[in-house]
C-alpha cells in the first residue's frame, strides 16, 4: 500500500513492514506466448519456460530451446552459447568444444558480484573436504590507490588434491577477474590446483593480485 511518506508492505503471514521504497525482483519470464507450443504437446509453466534434456531439446526431438525459455541461469552469455550448442547438435549431432559447465555469473551492483564453481553449503553437502583462501581488497595495494578497499576474493580448493573448486568474489572489477579463476579451475590434470596462483608472479598493484593472496592464505590453513 502506498501512502505519501513510504510504502507498507502486508505479508501473508501478518506482519507489516513500513518502509521508503518497495522493489519487487519478480525474475525473469520466457517470451513464450504465442508460439503455440501447448498444443504441439510442449508444456510451459506459470513463468513462460520449458523444460528440455539433452542438447536443448524439447518434448518434442525436432525443436529446441536456449536462453531465457529454459530458465535460469538466464544469462545473455551462457543463452549465447546455448543456441551455439543447440546449433552444433542440429548440425553435427553433438559438440566436444564447448562446455556450459562451471559458467561464471555476474551481478552488476555497486560493488559488483561474481562467481563461478561450487558453493560452500554445495561441498558441504556433498561431503568434500574443502578449504577456503581468502583476499580483502583493502589488502590490496591496487584498491588502496584507487579508493575501491571493499571487496573479497574467496578461492574454494580440495584439501587433499588442492584443486580449485569454486571462486567467489565481490568488489570492483569482480565480473572481470573471475575469469582467472575460471580459466584455471577448468584446466585438466593436476593443472587446476591451488599451486599455480600460488606459483605464478601477478602484476602488481592489481585486483588480480588477490588470487596469490587468496591462494596462500588458503595454503597456511592446511598446516
Amino acid at each position: 500500500m502506498s501512502h505519501a511518506d513510504g510504502v507498507v508492505l502486508h505479508c501473508r503471514s501478518g506482519k507489516k513492514f513500513k518502509t521508503d521504497v518497495l522493489l519487487w525482483a519478480n525474475g525473469r519470464a520466457g517470451s513464450t506466448h504465442g508460439l503455440g507450443l501447448e498444443p504441439l504437446g510442449i508444456v510451459v509453466n506459470h513463468r513462460g519456460q520449458i523444460e528440455v534434456g539433452d542438447g536443448y531439446r524439447t518434448a518434442l526431438p525436432h525443436i529446441y530451446g536456449v536462453g531465457d525459455v529454459v530458465g535460469p541461469p538466464g544469462l545473455a552469455s551462457v543463452s549465447y552459447d546455448q543456441g551455439r550448442f543447440a546449433e552444433s547438435v542440429i548440425a553435427d549431432g553433438g559438440s566436444d568444444w564447448l562446455s556450459l559447465q562451471d559458467v561464471p555469473t555476474g551481478i552488476y551492483t555497486s560493488a559488483e558480484i561474481s562467481s563461478v564453481g561450487r558453493t560452500e553449503r554445495e561441498l558441504t553437502a556433498e561431503q568434500v573436504p574443502y578449504e577456503v583462501g581468502r583476499a580483502t581488497f583493502a589488502s590490496l595495494a591496487r584498491a588502496q590507490i584507487t579508493g575501491h578497499t571493499v571487496g573479497m576474493l574467496k578461492i574454494l580448493f580440495h584439501r587433499e588434491s588442492l584443486a580449485i573448486l569454486g571462486i567467489h568474489c565481490f568488489g570492483e572489477q569482480a565480473s572481470e577477474i573471475v575469469h582467472i579463476g575460471q580459466a584455471i579451475m577448468c584446466q585438466p590434470g593436476e593443472a587446476n590446483t591451488l599451486n599455480y596462483f600460488v606459483e605464478t608472479t601477478l602484476n602488481y598493484p592489481t585486483i588480480a593480485e588477490a588470487y596469490r593472496v587468496a591462494a596462500l592464505n588458503g595454503l597456511n590453513r592446511l598446516f
